[in-house]
């Protein structure tokens, strides 16, 4: 329990450094689907489209900060462009999955 206490405040401070809601929800979407993964095909697809919607925002905000606001390593915007390359990346994977759902409910 601990462990996960410790995974939720890690989120909760890169909300906090980041000030990005849409990266809160994103987050907020995927704890949901985690807590609850037998969700039905309709909630499958929404999910699956918000996410891969907050995929390209993330990596757009990402080249922002990779061509606009360039830092050099250990800058808060160097960080900004790692986390959210890496958030693009997160999101895309979890539409996959949703769409892998989507899909198997779709059929049964």
């Amino acid at each position: 329990m601990l462990e996960y206490l410790s995974e939720v405040q890690d989120l909760v401070d890169l909300h906090e450094f980041l000030g990005d809601d849409d990266l809160a929800k994103a987050m907020d979407l995927a704890l949901n689907v985690i807590a609850k993964p037998n969700i039905p095909v309709s909630q499958a697809r929404n999910a699956l489209a918000m996410m891969q919607g907050y995929s390209l925002r993330f990596r757009m905000q990402a080249a922002t900060y990779t061509y606009v606001h360039v830092g050099k390593t250990g800058t808060v915007e160097n960080v900004k462009k790692n986390v959210y390359f890496a958030a693009a990346e997160q999101c895309h994977e979890m539409a996959q999955t949703l769409k892998y759902l989507a899909k198997e409910s779709y059929g049964q």
